[in-house]
């Protein structure tokens, strides 16, 4: 159930009206909606009888802000809209039916830039959660990977991360010794253990056990490593996934138990060119946001099917977003062979004003960081975590920027120093070599020459990209955005206007060209795959729009779709590049 929120005084007089749960607010975007309402959702349920468990909500997604409250108890908050989050279930009625009732307030910070539409509600799954007495947060399954020869001769670690949870006040102290024991010795208590088995794609089974010792914080990091035989490694043209299962015991009895698909693969930057399973790769694909018309951000198993159907069918090995994508979109690009650029959705945020300028500003962005790369470190199609798009030109000349990019990047590879870790820049010329970007493994392009007037004259691309090499050869360079729009309502104009179907196909076939010769670049992806809805007023940046527009049109699918003639154009360029270049 859902209601809009109105005041306090006001709230008895408003209904409740049913709604399935992903769901949004309102699928229309429509200009007076951008700015974000205040609504309440509503669930009954009849809660679990299991003795001994603590347990708590889930949310993998709430659009923007959300108080949680049970049977009339205020849970906490959230203020990330992006990475999921937990509340803990404090006060439920076991066997009884209990009340959770979630405040979402979507009104958006006008200062916070954002190139999508203010979708508001919970817009992806919710659910409730057990936790025993014992538990490994944040759990991550990673692979170590090294291989000696192209995908040949390669020996694999399972590298096991989390933070182990509080442990019961007696495993936290040492028993004193029976009687007849020599005087003040004292005996160490049970202690939880964590065991792992993981089952190969051709069945090979194996096993490990991990003694967990505690700490009287508490909470403790814990980092351990397993040896994996002859491992089946994962690739876009053989996406290979094994079966893991996670058991924490304690006491002889089952605290967490934790079943996943993961894949064991090597991902790194040689010499300036981005390597899977020590062989060099070539990115080709398209970005792609959660939008569908009549769900928004609330994303059907149908959606999500159809969006990795239109990835295959263009011959995209690649995809992209601004914000990690849901667990069950991971996993269904885990199976596709699909790979992922994760991104934190941390956009334009040092333009005036600039919002990383305060220490807690940075410091909310380093946690989204942080999130969006838990979220995402267990899937073998996430090759890289970048912590940013588009901030300023010159990083090392704002102070505030260059720290948080440089701890951002220290805490994203801490939590998964098995990837190349990325920042994604605003490609444009004469702003000169920047030591802050030299810093990561990745640099991810976004360039848009012969589309906006500030970058008007496409033939400065190429030397524009030359140029970067030199600034960054140590580096792997991949085009991350580029495009025109096509938009509909110009589809038969000349093709020398742009807005045109014919511009966007000579500007995306032009575009690829460049890219094929240039072998110091790891790939290009393509902005994006279909439209989306995005700010009111958006009128494509370098022509006038309708009255009416919160479409970007640089898609090669429209907002329905279909497709477009610049699809065919990407689809038989990616036809041409193979993956092993």
């Amino acid at each position: 159930m859902i209601r809009k929120v109105l005041g306090r005084g006001s709230q008895a007089e408003v209904a409740w009206t049913p709604v399935s749960v992903p769901s949004v607010f309102d699928p229309d975007a429509a200009p007076e909606l951008f700015g974000g309402a205040v609504k309440q959702y509503r669930l009954r349920f009849l809660a679990p009888r299991a003795k001994g468990f603590r347990w708590a909500f889930r949310f993998e997604q709430v659009r923007r802000r959300a108080t949680v409250y049970l049977n009339g108890r205020p849970l906490g908050m959230n203020g990330d809209p992006y990475t999921p989050f937990e509340k803990a279930a404090t006060g439920l009625r076991p066997g009884r039916v209990n009340e959770l009732v979630v405040t979402v307030d979507s009104r958006k910070n006008p200062s916070l830039a954002e190139g999508w539409w203010n979708w508001g509600g919970i817009t992806r799954p919710v659910t409730l959660v057990p936790h025993g007495r014992a538990e490994v947060a944040d759990l991550g399954l990673l692979s170590e990977v090294t291989c000696k020869g192209p995908a040949t001769r390669c020996k694999a670690n399972l590298l096991v991360d989390g933070i182990l949870s509080r442990l019961p006040k007696e495993a936290r102290r040492r028993a004193p010794a029976p009687k007849g024991e020599r005087r003040g010795r004292l005996l160490p208590l049970p202690q939880p253990e964590l065991a792992v088995t993981l089952r190969s794609p051709s069945g090979r089974v194996t096993e490990g056990a991990f003694p967990l010792a505690g700490s009287r914080a508490g909470r403790r990091r814990l980092t351990l490593r397993m040896p994996v035989p002859r491992p089946e490694l994962w690739s876009p043209d053989s996406p290979n996934l094994y079966r893991a299962r996670v058991e924490v015991t304690y006491k002889g009895r089952v605290e967490q138990v934790k079943r996943l698909r993961i894949g064991l693969r090597s991902v790194t930057v040689k010499r300036g060119l981005l390597h899977l399973n020590n062989r060099r790769i070539q990115l080709r694909g398209a970005s792609i946001h959660d939008d569908y018309p009549g769900r928004g951000a609330a994303l059907t198993a149908a959606n999500m099917n159809t969006t990795v159907r239109e990835l295959q069918e263009l011959g995209a090995n690649v995809t992209r977003s601004h914000y990690v994508l849901s667990e069950a979109m991971l996993r269904r690009m885990d199976r596709a062979g699909i790979m992922v650029w994760n991104q934190a959705p941390v956009w334009q945020r040092d333009r005036r004003p600039s919002l990383l300028a305060s220490a807690e500003n940075r410091a909310y962005a380093v946690n989204q960081v942080d999130r969006t790369v838990k979220a995402a470190r267990n899937h073998p199609s996430v090759i890289t975590h970048s912590v940013a798009n588009e901030l300023t030109f010159t990083p090392d000349r704002k102070p505030s920027t260059r720290r948080f990019l440089l701890d951002a990047q220290e805490r994203a590879r801490d939590l998964d120093p098995t990837l190349p870790i990325a920042i994604d820049i605003k490609g444009r010329p004469d702003y000169g070599q920047q030591l802050t970007y030299g810093r990561f493994d990745l640099i991810g392009i976004n360039q848009y020459f012969g589309w906006y007037p500030w970058v008007a004259d496409f033939t400065r691309l190429e030397p524009f990209l030359q140029e970067m090499r030199s600034f960054y050869p140590d580096s792997a360079l991949v085009m991350t955005e580029f495009g025109a729009e096509g938009r509909p309502d110009m589809a038969f104009a000349p093709a020398e206007e742009k807005g045109s179907y014919g511009f966007q196909v000579q500007h995306v076939a032009s575009t690829m060209d460049v890219v094929d010769r240039q072998p110091y670049l790891s790939g290009a992806i393509h902005w994006t795959l279909r439209e989306f809805e995005i700010f009111p007023g958006w009128r494509g940046g370098a022509v006038p729009g309708p009255g009416r527009n919160t479409r970007h049109h640089k898609g090669v699918l429209t907002y329905k779709g279909v497709r477009k003639p610049a699809w065919s154009v990407l689809r038989d360029h990616f036809a041409r590049t193979p993956l092993y270049p």
